[in-house]
């Protein structure tokens, strides 16, 4: 009877992890957690789930009228427990979690990418940097980037408008913060955190909330690296995105 209640558990299990997907997609928390580009593969893990558990429970429910005569080299109670719970336990977290963000003790022991993010896609280098006023929004953030990162020396007073989450860091001033977004390539084990350095009056601007700031380009440096620093001339805090990640397709410049 052991190895029944085996099978019918990892029916259960597996029946849980598909339902647990299922959860996820359907109340849009699935790509806080992996990026968009990952949902089919992740539907197709679902699908699979479903199939394999009922599968599994089908083998079961054949096996009862079968003697159990293999059943005393199994594994030990306290092993299968330990073995099943690496299972169990995400599925819980899964049903009962619903803020999936990085916290922010999480994102200061990473810090701000100082590698030059460049663009796969190909486009007119500078057209950004030489404009009198930059818009920064979701479609263009690394593009900006880009080029404001290979334009330093001739972005000295260009006006800039950009939207992100304050992000601090125990060496920043109390003039010091950084306008801050995360991207995701694959999931969130590989978030990114990308961002501007921001001088100002920004004390009461409280970390981890949403603004949109305007202000002033410089060039600034960031741990020993040259990056475009912001003058702060006015900000407006705002509700946090309902996609709050960026999913661009990066490749990275060591």
């Amino acid at each position: 009877m052991k190895r029944f209640f085996i099978q019918r558990l990892e029916g259960l299990l597996l029946l849980g992890l598909g339902l647990m997907i299922f959860k996820l997609y359907v109340s849009g928390y699935l790509t806080k957690l992996i990026a968009p580009k990952m949902v089919p593969y992740a539907l197709a893990a679902l699908f699979a789930f479903l199939v394999i558990s009922l599968l599994r429970m089908k083998k079961q429910k054949q096996g009862e009228q079968h003697c159990d005569c293999g059943s005393n080299g199994e594994s030990s109670s306290s092993a299968l427990v330990l073995k099943y719970s690496l299972f169990f336990l995400p599925i819980l977290l899964g049903f009962i979690l619903t803020d999936f963000t990085l916290s922010g003790e999480v994102l200061a022991k990473r810090g701000m990418a100082k590698q030059q993010a460049q663009m796969v896609s190909s486009y007119d280098s500078g057209k950004h940097a030489n404009g009198e006023k930059i818009s920064v929004n979701d479609d263009n953030y690394f593009e900006v980037l880009d080029d404001l990162l290979n334009n330093l020396d001739t972005i000295e007073g260009k006006e800039i408008e950009i939207s992100g989450f304050i992000y601090r860091e125990d060496t920043f001033t109390k003039k010091q913060m950084a306008i801050s977004r995360l991207s995701m390539s694959c999931c969130v084990v590989d978030a990114t955190l990308y961002g501007y350095m921001v001088n100002g009056n920004v004390e009461g601007m409280k970390t981890n909330d949403w603004y949109t700031i305007t202000g002033t380009l410089k060039k600034g440096s960031y741990k020993g690296e040259p990056v475009p620093v912001i003058d702060l001339k006015e900000s407006k805090k705002i509700k946090a995105p309902e996609e709050a990640y960026l999913y661009e397709n990066v490749q990275i410049i060591q």
